[in-house]
């Protein structure tokens, strides 16, 4: 709540109508039903498994384009679909205000190792495909797979530790 307070200090805001801002919160955590609260608590297990299963659905989209690309154009492609993946999942972590540094912690780690593990499952069913076609441009599922990894985590890092902007609850 701190960080709230002096976010709207700095934005110009008076101390009664922050006063009032911080009231109708409170009243608004308190006043909570039992359900509301369970959801609440279950919406970052829910978001984590909806993120690992998107992210493999990506992964698996991303056959074609593994199959049918090589080179400086297929990595270009790789981190710029990761950056794209990856700020959109920072966008919606950001959005869950409730969420605490432990929940920010195992995502930074956990979401990277998933897109890791799935790109390279896929760059590996990819390149036996095109074996399968014939076709001669193999592609480096390790190297390929950290590409897109690292493009994924970026915006989460740059957002956090560049920016050293703290969105989550302290408690």
């Amino acid at each position: 709540m701190q960080n709230l307070i002096k976010r709207l200090e700095k934005s110009g805001w008076g101390r009664n109508d922050i006063n009032k801002a911080v009231n109708i919160m409170q009243n608004a955590k308190q006043n909570k039903t039992r359900d509301i609260i369970s959801f609440d608590k279950n919406v970052y297990w829910i978001l984590l498994a909806i993120i690992v299963v998107a992210n493999f659905a990506i992964s698996i989209a991303l056959v074609p384009v593994l199959v049918t690309l090589g080179g400086i154009f297929l990595y270009f492609i790789m981190i710029l679909l990761g950056l794209v993946f990856g700020l959109l999942f920072e966008l919606v972590i950001r959005s869950i205000e409730h969420l605490e540094k432990r929940h920010h912690l195992i995502l930074v780690f956990l979401i990277p190792l998933v897109a890791l593990i799935n790109m390279f499952i896929v760059a590996r069913m990819s390149n036996s495909l095109k074996i399968t076609m014939s076709l001669k441009n193999a592609n480096e599922p390790i190297i390929l797979s950290i590409f897109y990894a690292a493009a994924f985590v970026m915006p989460y890092i740059i957002y956090r530790f560049v920016l050293k902007i703290e969105y989550y609850a302290k408690e």
